[in-house]
């Protein structure tokens, strides 16, 4: 008979979380609570992806810069990028190494990427938007140098993903925000 009463306090807690879960869910969606990330997040309205095809990304230099520009330009052009473009976005590549894991013999076994895109959104010529992007990852720094050179290789395409992630969630809130009514504070 113990097992029937621990079930129904735990049917009772799972009962009572749903509907905390539930009430929660209503409430940011009453304050106007809209999702980055998924179908119907900010990103993916139609508003949005419109003003994000509206952009020219000027080239950036390197390779790692030309990497990145062909990430963020299948991120932002979901359907190719518009005739014309209104916005003009420029970003600045920086590259930092940091080695972690320190061996016996004093040599390296780890090391942090640090990415930094440093971006500015142009309309009509007039700066919209400034903002800095980060990506930071981890690699092994292995005794052969190929697998090094391989593993710091991977861990930049990393980075790079991650930094077009980000500056395009970044563009798409700001163009969210600016085409969005703004609501009377009470």
């Amino acid at each position: 008979m113990r097992w029937a009463s621990h079930f129904l306090v735990s049917r009772r807690r799972a009962l009572r979380d749903a509907g905390v879960a539930t009430a929660a869910g209503l409430l940011l969606a009453s304050c106007g609570f809209r999702p980055l990330y998924g179908s119907s997040g900010v990103a993916a309205s139609p508003e949005v992806l419109s003003a994000l095809a509206q952009i020219r990304i000027r080239p950036i230099a390197d390779r790692s810069g030309q990497r990145l520009r062909q990430i963020l330009n299948e991120k932002i052009y979901s359907n190719g990028p518009a005739k014309g473009g209104v916005f003009d976005l420029d970003i600045v590549l920086s590259k930092q190494i940091v080695e972690l894991g320190v061996r016996p013999d004093s040599t390296t076994s780890r090391a942090n990427l640090i990415m930094t895109a440093s971006f500015i959104l142009y309309e009509s010529g007039a700066r919209a938007l400034v903002d800095i992007a980060q990506g930071i990852v981890s690699y092994n720094i292995l005794d052969d140098q190929f697998a090094t050179v391989t593993s710091q290789s991977d861990a930049e395409d990393r980075a790079l993903g991650i930094l077009g992630e980000e500056i395009k969630t970044r563009l798409a809130v700001y163009f969210d925000r600016r085409l969005r009514p703004r609501t009377a504070k009470r």
